[in-house]
């Protein structure tokens, strides 16, 4: 199976590529009055205070709990964190708030690490493969024993990392490097994770005869619509393939010729602006086929500005349970401490991502019993088998995965379907790298 290097061709292409790269990489929660989601509301209401403890035993992260809130004071951890903000081409501060949001937390309550508190200093690539090399370059010489992931489109850092035994830690899987390198360890499907979930869904679930999968024809994405066009037709499913230009803010040309065909399905893999095209596209046009939309598609101010008439039965792919009553352990506490520690952040957002690779980190690092070390972390990561992942699915780092893309730990999705406004999840999770290896 062929996988394409992303590479930048200009500021305004790269902020749209990274945009669709952030498809499966949120975790829309069914909104309540107030404009927060109803779980946001409940984690407020629920983990206030002195509770929030209470409520992290709860969580994934339960077994490294205090029985008080215990303030770390040994000497720091020193981590590193890519991440690419203040620039032309995107900027995407709610990562690396999310993160100090949780250091804050595992600090001031949880004692930090065996009793030391974690520092994390940013690295900014300014969207550039020099300040990708650079921040590489910079962990290397400050030793740090571990790199946490945000989005760096170019991925040079992590050549640097694992030439120097360096684990990168999650974040949002953009680049190359970033699910293949072996020293990357990843919680996310990213876009072929979504791809394959549709795939599966339409051609077992929904039995569709023919599919159009329409895509902003740059690199990675263009290289999942072709794994899914191989999941799909070896079910016995007609597929046709529509590329358009990323820049393209309407997409109703792609999308005429691919309900030309008459489609049963229609996967529209596309974000940011492109979602919009795609809900006004679909209705207009009068496309009665089911439609699959990203999940970065599924956030509350895309759905509003689109309206029911335009969202309801579209199926979204998302990567951690939606809706469920009560709320999901793990994200009532990641609610609470962004409402406590994230200084405005919107707990609704990719940052869930960038937090869950913090709080799995956290998590084997107060597994270790000597130092903590690159190749200790490394190690660990490596001998994790069906291992908890803060409100995700279970995680095993043993590069089997997914095909051609060892770094996923945990690639597994799970698809909802919008009904007014809110998202109602349709069966468990579906295990992607299995049906791709089966393709």
């Amino acid at each position: 199976m062929r996988r394409t290097g992303i590479w930048a061709t200009g500021l305004a292409t790269a902020a749209l590529l990274t945009a669709s790269l952030l498809t499966a990489c949120s975790e829309p929660e069914p909104k309540a009055a107030g404009g927060l989601s109803k779980t946001t509301s409940d984690a407020v209401q629920t983990c206030d205070g002195k509770a929030l403890l209470a409520c992290a035993r709860r969580s994934t992260i339960g077994p490294y709990v205090p029985d008080a809130p215990t303030k770390a004071t040994g000497a720091p951890i020193e981590l590193g964190m890519i991440n690419q903000e203040n620039t032309a081409a995107g900027s995407y501060p709610e990562l690396s708030q999310a993160v100090q949001a949780g250091v804050e937390f595992i600090n001031q309550e949880l004692g930090g690490v065996n009793g030391r508190p974690i520092h994390v200093d940013l690295c900014n690539t300014e969207f550039s493969a020099e300040g990708s090399t650079s921040c590489g370059q910079k962990y290397v010489e400050a030793k740090v024993p571990a790199v946490l992931g945000g989005i760096d489109v170019f991925g040079n850092a992590i050549d640097t990392l694992e030439q120097n035994g360096i684990p990168y830690i999650g974040g949002i899987p953009v680049s190359t490097q970033s699910v293949t390198d072996a020293n990357s360890f990843q919680w996310s499907g990213g876009t072929w994770g979504a791809t394959v979930a549709f795939s599966w869904y339409a051609a077992h679930v929904l039995h569709a005869k023919k599919v159009s999968i329409v895509y902003g024809e740059f690199g990675s994405i263009t290289d999942s619509a072709k794994v899914g066009q191989q999941v799909l037709e070896r079910s016995g499913v007609k597929v046709q393939l529509v590329p358009y230009p990323i820049l393209a803010t309407d997409i109703s040309s792609a999308l005429n010729a691919a309900a030309a065909t008459k489609p049963d399905a229609l996967f529209v893999l596309a974000a940011d602006t492109g979602c919009k095209a795609g809900f006004d596209g679909v209705s207009s046009l009068g496309i009665t086929a089911t439609p699959f939309y990203v999940g970065a598609c599924a956030s509350p101010s895309i759905v509003d500005e689109a309206g029911p008439a335009k969202t309801n039965g579209a199926i979204f792919n998302v990567e951690g349970p939606v809706g469920q009553h009560p709320p999901n352990p793990d994200f009532v506490l990641y609610s609470a401490i962004i409402e406590k520690y994230g200084k405005g952040l919107d707990p609704v957002g990719a940052g869930t991502v960038s937090f869950r690779s913090l709080m799995n980190l956290f998590s084997i690092m107060s597994q270790l019993d000597g130092a903590i070390t690159p190749a200790a972390i490394t190690a660990e990561l490596k001998a994790q088998t069906g291992a908890p992942s803060f409100s995700g699915h279970d995680y095993t780092c043993d590069g089997e995965q997914f095909p051609d893309l060892p770094a996923m730990c945990s690639p597994q999705q799970i698809l909802a379907q919008m009904h007014d406004g809110t998202l109602k999840q349709l069966g468990d999770w579906i295990d992607v790298g299995k049906i791709a290896a089966s393709s």
